[in-house]
């Protein structure tokens, strides 16, 4: 007589004691996390909560932040190094977020165009202008400003030459000098020459070799070699001349050109030092370079001068211009291996740097950096990281690579980046409003979920990054450091995490029983540490154990059998904590 016989139930063990990091698909593997908070991949493959962050000041209103031996930053139109309040000549608007770059001794803030030199702190501002109606001379002069006194060729029919004379012809109904040379006996044409231009204060506010816009309103006044000397015709009667001072003092300036006579008059006159309305600005080789707000323009000062973008001398230090004939607006500006490169969303603009000054543009439709995501541009370990419209990208000199799949099929956008070490944080809204911060471990190829920061500005200082939060406006370090004794310094008290695991049981057909649980972790004294379990994926969790104490040891959880198809867990934390395996018995049921 045969009996009915029992058949055990399949029980195996899974172990997992390397913790991938944070994947946001329907790929999440065991030992990956769905979603996360507060984590960090710098103890792989030992699952950790992160570093306490630090306090440091609580701004007003903070409009911009960088690092140059110190932290440099604007703060409600106000300069600040390392804590310290710098005396600026110039103003500093209180609205908006500002480009602060920074070549040499120099700090520039944009769009203000003010100038900072923090080796003997002086300050000013790049654009100057004169403006006056009164008495102005125009004179033949050499190019020390020494006046020339010439005369025509009526004169030397009577007298003999000496060396060093002067004679103006009309060749061809341009006005020619000339000068006696003894040696030769023949006229020789001076190749080249200036005209002094001379009234009260012309000169105060400009210095030698300054690129300058001369412009006169010649509207009612008979003076027809004007046209010769001021090439440009502005319209209603003013005329203009782009040039170079080649010396000045305080009551006069001293250009090339060549002035068939001498002139006095009283017209308005403007003398102007321009810099163009630049939306993105990186330093590279002692020099800036900027890119205009309508997608057409780039430009670059002369070099080691911030305050020239309109010097043109013919020679290697000259500033520059370029137009771009690509559609679309300008996203983002970055120095990369020796080159400025300007991004737009579909391509990227990169300048070859000459050493003649031939610099000239390259041109490489790809993925740019998406539209308000443009302080998203980092360079870790010689890669170029920054947000794309679809994707996080990492770009190494050919093309840009995705790197950030495993974030999911949710979209971001206004993403700020920084970066310390290996990691690449980086702070993005999505769709629905809400922020988070996230962490690529570009060693590892891991990502990390934090929090919800809304990051303003990151900025990297000695061995710490610090970041500005949007909504509470406080200067933070990731890692703990307090820069300033302020009253609103302090640490972060416990940090509060999370890690929740992907949907595990899929690799079997079969309904299954999750039996025990075992972790093995080491938690500060005063941290705990709870863990949850869902099953078939009904969005209830289980709270199934707390865990507390001090050092190392395995905490043998004990699981309630229950069938089920698939099932997920979290862990919720208080304090520092190492978890180093989780380790899950499953009894194998049928697939009925």
């Amino acid at each position: 007589m045969y009996f009915p016989q029992y058949v055990e139930q399949t029980r195996g063990r899974e172990m997992t004691t390397a913790f991938g990091g944070y994947n946001h698909t329907l790929a999440c593997a065991d030992g990956e996390f769905y979603d996360m908070r507060n984590m960090t991949s710098r103890y792989f493959p030992v699952l950790s909560p992160r570093r306490r962050r630090g306090v440091c000041r609580t701004f007003e209103n903070p409009q911009g932040l960088i690092e140059k031996e110190s932290l440099v930053w604007v703060d409600n139109g106000k300069l600040y190094l390392d804590g310290e309040e710098k005396e600026v000549s110039g103003t500093i608007s209180i609205e908006g977020e500002k480009t602060i770059a920074k070549m040499g001794a120099y700090i520039v803030i944009f769009p203000d165009k003010v100038w900072y030199n923090t080796s003997d702190n002086t300050s000013g501002e790049i654009e100057s202008r004169f403006n006056s109606n009164a008495e102005v001379t125009f004179s033949l002069c050499d190019a020390s400003g020494k006046a020339i006194v010439w005369h025509d060729e009526a004169y030397y029919k009577d007298k003999e030459p000496e060396t060093g004379d002067y004679l103006m012809s009309t060749i061809n109904g341009k006005s020619t000098l000339r000068q006696w040379s003894s040696a030769t006996s023949v006229w020789v044409n001076v190749n080249t020459t200036y005209i002094q231009i001379s009234q009260v204060g012309i000169g105060k506010n400009f210095k030698k070799e300054d690129g300058i816009k001369i412009t006169l309103d010649l509207t009612g006044v008979e003076w027809t070699e004007a046209k010769n000397i001021f090439v440009n015709d502005e319209g209603d009667g003013k005329v203009s001349i782009n040039t170079c001072i080649t010396d000045l003092t305080d009551d006069c300036i001293t250009i090339v050109g060549l002035l068939g006579a001498n002139k006095t008059l009283t017209v308005p006159i403007e003398v102007v030092r321009e810099v163009p309305d630049m939306e993105f600005v990186t330093e590279c080789n002692n020099r800036l370079w900027g890119c205009s707000a309508d997608g057409h323009e780039v430009y670059c000062c002369k070099l080691g001068d911030v305050t020239n973008w309109k010097a043109y001398a013919g020679i290697s230090t000259d500033s520059w211009a370029a137009t771009i004939g690509s559609d679309g607006k300008f996203t983002g500006a970055t120095t990369y291996l020796g080159n400025p490169i300007f991004f737009k969303e579909d391509c990227m603009v990169k300048v070859i740097v000459s050493s003649t000054g031939a610099h000239r543009t390259v041109e490489t439709y790809c993925r740019g950096v998406q539209r308000g995501s443009h302080k998203s541009l980092c360079i870790v370990n010689e890669v170029l990281y920054y947000k794309s419209a679809d994707a996080v990208c990492a770009y190494g000199g050919s093309q840009p690579q995705t790197i950030s799949n495993n974030l999911g099929e949710v979209r971001y956008l206004d993403a700020v980046g920084g970066t310390i070490g290996d990691e690449y944080y980086i702070s993005m809204k999505g769709t629905d409003g809400k922020y988070a911060l996230f962490v690529y471990d570009t060693k590892k190829g891991l990502w990390c979920k934090e929090d919800d920061t809304a990051v303003m500005f990151f900025c990297r200082h000695d061995e710490d990054l610090y970041y500005v939060d949007s909504e509470d406006k406080k200067l933070k370090s990731v890692f703990g450091t307090i820069v300033y004794d302020t009253d609103d310094r302090e640490n972060e008290k416990r940090v509060k995490w999370m890690a929740e695991s992907g949907n595990l049981g899929f690799s079997s057909p079969d309904n299954k029983y999750v039996g025990r649980i075992n972790i093995r972790l080491s938690m500060e004294i005063g941290a705990s540490v709870d863990f949850y379990l869902q099953y078939d994926s009904c969005g209830e969790w289980d709270h199934i154990f707390n865990m507390s104490g001090k050092a190392t040891k395995t905490f043998t959880i004990p699981v309630m059998p229950r069938r089920c198809d698939h099932f997920k867990y979290r862990l919720e934390g208080t304090g520092d904590c190492k978890i180093y395996s989780v380790t899950k018995t499953i009894e194998e049921g049928s697939d009925v």
